[in-house]
């Protein structure tokens, strides 16, 4: 009998629609806990459900016949209500364990009603616990974990300590088979360095300081020996660094590009670079960046108001922005900026400035006739452990409207896809109106996605 299926849960219902965007990112996560668990001697698979696109029916009949003893999920928010769904259809005989980033931000009292089918819930870095889960140990020793008693009540075991990430066995990738991946006629790999952020945006979850989580990074030394694997083992040409905060700082950003050049590691890279971080960056660094093989950086500007910025935590001013786009396009590096229009209380006008703003930086960003700067605007939804969520929780809103997320399709010929918004009204306007601004301004940038 098999140990344990690892599934990458699907982040929409596919028995209701398909999946338009071919953008996929490989479950990194997922994959450290499968290989913690293969290394401690245990039969373990991995379902990438969502790049199979699965509906839930399918992905539980292909666990039922597989016949693992624990079936383990990761679980966002947004596609919460689609784990359920598939959880109540697997076997009853095999144990379903839930972790991931909707566990990680809830109380105990909030499976009490949800997810009633996991049996165990692991919060945090999973790759010890799922260890001691497969040797049978009781979860109340385990710690960082929520189990079910004997009543059906929720447990929470003792705290965990963060783990140290050199310590992790370099993620098996034998354990898909969708990697390398084919971007732009070449072989990509994602890769992760580091877990947590320092910075404090109050509509994310991610923020230390919302989670209570510490900020950790590899060492460069073991970037460079993943890196060196996969370019012997796999003949990566690309990587794209799935992390939030992948460098906290300059000095960082920097001792990375220096190991690079030094190594001579010559890849195409893309990377997340936190707005508050970009705006302190000289041109030479960019330059320097570009050189050593960067192509794409994504980073959050949110709303064209200064006073929303700053209240999300965002301290940028208009001209930073402007600055960081005319910079990353003198040098070729693409960019994707995001943008959220819907936070509470706003307005109509608000949310057709920050389109604007997002139009402007668009139009910064040509060069050579290609656009440089790829603005991609979200409905604003309340995430679990955020500050706003708290914030709207202490207002009177409940968990089972703050959750009650609405799917709603951007569709024109160019980009179509499905994205998740907030199914409640927060702002001034109402949903549905909000969804129809967003895609009449994909409408109006009319060109390909990257």
């Amino acid at each position: 009998m098999p140990d344990l299926v690892l599934v990458n849960s699907p982040i929409h219902d596919y028995s209701r629609y398909p999946r338009y965007t071919s953008s996929y990112s490989t479950p990194v996560g997922l994959l450290y806990v499968a290989t913690a668990a293969r290394e401690a001697g245990f039969e373990v698979s991995v379902l990438d459900a969502e790049e199979r696109q699965l509906t839930p029916a399918e992905i539980a009949r292909e666990i039922n016949a597989r016949g693992p003893r624990f079936a383990g999920f990761n679980a966002f928010s947004v596609n919460f209500a689609i784990v359920e769904k598939i959880t109540d259809l697997v076997a009853p005989h095999i144990t379903v364990i839930a972790g991931g980033p909707h566990v990680s931000s809830m109380p105990p009292a909030h499976f009490g009603k949800r997810l009633t089918r996991a049996g165990i819930l692991v919060r945090g870095d999973g790759e010890e616990k799922i260890v001691d889960i497969l040797r049978d140990v009781h979860p109340l020793a385990v710690p960082g974990v929520y189990f079910r008693d004997a009543l059906g009540g929720v447990v929470a075991s003792g705290p965990d300590a963060p783990l140290d990430l050199d310590g992790l066995p370099v993620p098996d990738r034998t354990l898909l088979d969708t990697e390398p991946y084919r971007r732009d006629g070449l072989r990509w790999m994602d890769v992760s360095i580091s877990r947590g952020c320092v910075f404090a945006c109050r509509f994310c979850a991610g923020s230390c300081r919302s989670n209570g989580t510490t900020y950790r990074r590899r060492s460069p030394e073991s970037v460079r020996g993943e890196l060196r694997h996969l370019v012997a083992g796999y003949g990566i040409e690309g990587v794209q660094i799935v992390d939030d905060l992948p460098f906290n700082g300059r000095a960082q950003l920097e001792e990375f590009l220096g190991l690079l050049e030094r190594d001579g590691i010559a890849l195409r890279w893309e990377i997340n670079l936190p707005l508050q971080f970009l705006r302190g960056l000289p041109e030479e660094t960019i330059a320097r960046a570009r050189r050593a093989g960067v192509v794409r950086l994504s980073f959050g500007i949110e709303s064209a108001s200064f006073e929303t910025r700053r209240a999300m935590g965002k301290l940028s001013k208009d001209q930073d922005l402007f600055r960081i786009v005319g910079m990353l396009a003198r040098h070729r590096i693409s960019a994707k900026g995001y943008f959220i229009i819907g936070f509470p209380g706003e307005s109509r006008a608000e949310m057709e400035a920050t389109l604007g703003l997002a139009r402007r930086l668009h139009d910064t960003g040509l060069a050579g006739g290609v656009a440089h700067f790829r603005p991609r605007v979200f409905m604003f939804k309340p995430m679990p452990g955020s500050a706003l969520w708290t914030r709207l929780l202490a207002e009177g809103r409940t968990e089972e409207e703050m959750l009650d997320y609405a799917d709603f399709e951007v569709d024109q010929d160019y980009f179509r896809k499905h994205a998740w918004g907030a199914g409640s009204r927060y702002s001034l306007v109402d949903p549905e109106d909000v969804h129809a601004l967003i895609n009449a301004f994909y409408g109006e940038i009319g060109e390909p996605v990257v």
